[in-house]
């Protein structure tokens, strides 16, 4: 959830900000920083080096793991996202927190986590950008008030990065993409979080891989 004592995102318009496809990863981030804030405790994305090298985006509604660690600490500048230094403290974290009532252990990773991480490796070399159209962590989406729904994260990632595929998982996220312009082919998809193995994660993978001409 966002912090009082962090200084809150500005309020910019996507249009304001995006320049060209060719975008410099400084200008990135600190375009960024303009709308998601610096602290933040938003998550926009997680992804393996520049952002703007990634051809896929992988989209959810919104994050579902809240971390103590944060976006910002896991930015190198003039390189991109740190997604390993990332999973580590996801990983660590998650093994750290309570369980929920009657439960008596929890996987390494969440069912979504381990889907996107076949996919990432099916798609590979091309790069992937897992991203969300809401980008504060809530354990359940009906956590996320209104004043939270804010898309502009997104939408920023959509007009600066332009990717070629976009996954889209769960009927919400379906249905929000639906209003989305993009010039991208967009495969819609059942929600990670159930009924997918990791054969079927990596036949999507291979799907989009062939898709991409690779």
């Amino acid at each position: 959830m966002l912090r009082n004592s962090q200084r809150g995102p500005t309020q910019t318009n996507v249009s304001d900000t995006v320049n060209s496809p060719d975008t410099s990863i400084g200008t990135f981030e600190q375009q960024l920083a303009d709308i998601i804030g610096r602290p933040t405790a938003l998550r926009p994305f997680v992804c393996s080096g520049s952002p703007l090298a990634c051809r896929v985006f992988i989209v959810g509604l919104n994050p579902a793991s809240p971390m103590k660690a944060t976006f910002w600490d896991f930015w190198r500048p003039g390189i991109g996202y740190d997604k390993g230094a990332w999973m580590d403290a996801y990983l660590a974290e998650r093994a750290e927190r309570p369980l929920k009532p009657k439960r008596t252990r929890r996987p390494k990773i969440s069912p979504s986590r381990a889907v996107i991480e076949c996919l990432v490796e099916e798609i590979d070399p091309a790069m992937c950008l897992e991203t969300n159209i809401y980008a504060t962590a809530t354990e359940e989406f009906r956590d996320l008030g209104t004043s939270l729904r804010d898309t502009r994260p997104f939408d920023y990632l959509l007009a600066t990065v332009r990717p070629e595929i976009i996954i889209v998982h769960g009927k919400d996220a379906v249905a929000h993409m639906q209003n989305k312009a993009s010039g991208a082919t967009v495969l819609p998809v059942p929600h990670f979080s159930r009924g997918w193995s990791h054969e079927r994660a990596r036949e999507l993978g291979r799907e989009v891989r062939q898709k991409l001409g690779g």
